[in-house]
């Protein structure tokens, strides 16, 4: 078996035991079915771990698609949601300027987006520009 390049890895995935965090780094677009993928990869380690905290790193992903939004959206946060339960799942999305400008403005991502970060979904979910940011929202700290 030859050994994968650097461009045929998709994505990065680990947990943090020391924040009891989940985190996934895309490192380069993906197609629909690595995305798929890399979500249910996700959600399998979540599970074993029993960890409802995730960040979320696409800022390396290219633009926002309708069919990976949806998806997300309406099948796979909610049951992931479901399966994570009684733990309120808490998404910490890091994105590029891009995406995020995208996120607010493309009239074709734009409403499911905002349904996507709705506060009437099963779980939690926020985007961020900052690591640091995403980081003290999943964990803010004790006072």
């Amino acid at each position: 078996m030859l050994p994968l390049s650097p461009e045929s890895v998709a994505f990065e995935l680990f947990y943090r035991p020391d924040l009891h965090m989940l985190v996934v780094r895309w490192l380069r677009p993906n197609s629909f079915l690595e995305l798929q993928t890399s979500y249910e990869q996700l959600l399998t380690l979540a599970r074993q771990h029993y960890c409802a905290y995730w960040l979320l790193d696409a800022r390396r992903v290219g633009p926002l698609d309708l069919e990976a939004t949806l998806w997300l959206t309406d099948h796979f946060f909610p049951r992931a949601a479901s399966h994570l339960a009684p733990y309120t799942l808490r998404m910490a999305v890091l994105s590029s300027p891009f995406r995020y400008s995208q996120m607010l403005t493309d009239a074709s991502v734009a409403p499911e987006v905002a349904r996507a970060l709705s506060t009437a979904q099963p779980y939690e979910a926020s985007v961020f520009l900052d690591e640091h940011a995403a980081l003290n929202w999943l964990h803010p700290p004790h006072s």
